[in-house]
């Protein structure tokens, strides 16, 4: 590492202090970090001081730096929207982002002189108005219909055509084609949808009783009549959306849940005191609460339209200036992260907490089922493997040598059948030693009391070499289990009965739980090492 520092004080010479993204890049030339900056130069000199590190603090990423490399951008806007694109691109290794990356559509009204609607995956820098993107298409499909039959705005493209079509025949469509609308009119009404888009209900609402008591004036009841079905068929919509606070606020709500080395964001939004979206987002990559809510924050709102000037968290967020200078740049308006502590604020965190539960017990457990089909499949088991164990040695310099065995029973942790063993080190550390006491200690009792099952798939943490003890261990005592090892540093498997390692996606289901298992029993090795390593500084 201290060579590519040295480097860098040479490279960062030419690096220059504008907005834009930078690359970094491991060994083997694969992109291992994106991310952006305000100062390109800034940033980059941060990683030569060691005690000045702001992006990520993980010290594992420094060590796998070899090289690196930016982009210039025009405006901290556009590196916040290239820093999300090239993460979806390349899905770098030390980057925390969002398992569910797909493109999803925006609504587009096309500013004409007649303004029309589009649905599109596209944003351009047009003279359009976009909003979105929308998650749920089908909710797009239904805004997209009620703009066409409640505000009869038209359907065809481009050009406005001379003559009618079927849309006004149906009462779909106001027919500017025909001038059966004044501009002045029909603009009013393509301003209405976008008060309805925008969740601006009670301004909406407004401007059309205003309207309709206009024309009960003007004693033009066939249009007070059409006004008062259109208020009546969009307060069926905003009937079956849920009051959060009968204060009329608006702001978003992510709420970060973690459980173990799993994170969910937990996203509400909330548009004139009523939720009118709420969805889970599951995440990919480790790191400080902090550090994972910038990064959401980052690459969620690097796509959208709009803002509101409040978003509720529920962990503090560290270094978020320059968070906040990406935002105001690109929604021009400031805005500000808060903890709620008390009130109704508190009580819609509080919500957001109880959905954030359930949907973490659907999206990481239901699917356990599935993954040990998947699993099955992949190494050619004979059965769904019910009951995986997870091996790992801890010890620190040869001393309180520990191994630790936790055992999952589909897909879920069974402590109660957790197992701790302490190695007798009166000769020389030897890992692969280690591991070996452990399989024999516990193998040689595998039809006694104190282990009441039998694994279908033993895991452990390590590569080839601990595979290969373990091999040993099976052919000593004609073990009829199939073994497998997970190595950390590239996430690689290695299975007794593959020649080649397997190297799966990062958002596999099968690692994942993978990573679980071997986490967990590393998890319970060190903290048995920590126990007895305490249990000696008293003692003496």
């Amino acid at each position: 590492m201290k060579n590519v520092i040295m480097k860098w004080k040479d490279d960062l010479i030419k690096v220059p202090e504008k907005s834009g993204v930078y690359i970094f890049y491991n060994e083997q030339g694969e992109v291992i970090y994106v991310g952006k900056a305000t100062s390109l130069k800034d940033r980059l000199s941060s990683y030569i001081n060691l005690k000045n590190v702001v992006f990520p603090k993980d010290e594992i990423l420094r060590n796998n730096i070899k090289s690196f490399d930016y982009i210039m951008t025009s405006s901290p806007e556009e590196a916040l929207l290239l820093e999300s694109n090239l993460i979806k691109k390349y899905k770098p290794k030390f980057n925390i982002r969002l398992k569910d990356d797909k493109s999803y559509p925006y609504l587009k009204i096309v500013m004409d002189e007649y303004p029309y609607i589009q649905i599109t995956r596209k944003l351009k820098k047009d003279n359009s108005i976009y909003f979105g993107p929308f998650v749920d298409v089908k909710s797009l499909r239904r805004v997209v219909s009620l703009g066409r039959k409640l505000f009869k705005i038209r359907r065809c493209e481009k050009k406005l055509p001379d003559k009618k079509c079927i849309y006004y025949d149906l009462g779909e469509c106001s027919a500017p084609c025909i001038n059966n609308i004044s501009k002045e009119n029909y603009l009013k009404s393509v301003n209405d949808f976008i008060l309805l888009i925008k969740n601006s209900y009670k301004k909406l609402k407004d401007s059309l009783l205003k309207d309709m008591q206009k024309n009960v004036n003007n004693l033009n009841f066939e249009k007070a009549a059409i006004t008062r079905d259109i208020i009546r068929s969009i307060d069926k919509v905003f009937y079956n959306q849920r009051v959060i606070t009968t204060q009329n606020k608006s702001f978003d709500v992510v709420y970060l849940y973690k459980e173990k080395n799993l994170s969910l964001i937990e996203f509400m939004e909330i548009r004139g005191g009523r939720l009118v979206f709420e969805k889970p987002y599951e995440l990919v990559g480790e790191g400080s609460e902090s550090e994972i809510l910038i990064s959401f924050i980052s690459e969620f709102y690097s796509k959208k339209i709009d803002i509101p000037d409040t978003i509720f968290i529920n962990y503090k967020l560290e270094n978020d200036y320059e968070l906040l200078t990406f935002l105001k740049e690109k929604f021009k308006k400031n805005l500000k992260f808060k903890i709620p502590k008390s009130g109704f604020e508190k009580d819609i965190l509080k919500l957001a907490e109880e959905n954030a539960k359930e949907h973490f017990q659907k999206i990481y457990f239901s699917k356990d089922k599935e993954t040990l089909k998947e699993i099955k499949e992949l190494l050619n088991l004979q059965k769904v493997p019910e009951y995986i164990e997870g091996y790992d040695i801890s010890n620190i310099s040869g001393k309180y040598g520990v191994g630790s065995l936790v055992v999952f029973y589909n897909g879920k942790e069974k402590k109660d059948y957790y197992r701790k063993f302490k190695i007798n080190l009166t000769h020389k550390p030897d890992d692969y030693a280690m591991l070996k006491e452990v399989f024999i200690r516990r193998f040689l009792h595998k039809n006694d009391k104190e282990f009441p099952w039998e694994p279908d798939l033993i895991l452990i943490d390590g590569g080839r070499g601990q595979l290969n003890v373990a091999l040993k261990v099976k052919e000593e005592l004609n073990l009829p289990y199939k073994f497998i090892a997970l190595a950390k540093e590239f996430e690689t498997l290695f299975y007794e009965d593959f020649d080649k390692e397997i190297i799966l996606p990062k958002d596999s289901n099968v690692l994942q739980l993978f990573q679980r298992v071997r986490d967990e029993a590393h998890r319970f090795a060190k903290s048995y090492y920590k126990k007895l390593h305490k249990k000696d500084i008293i003692e003496h």
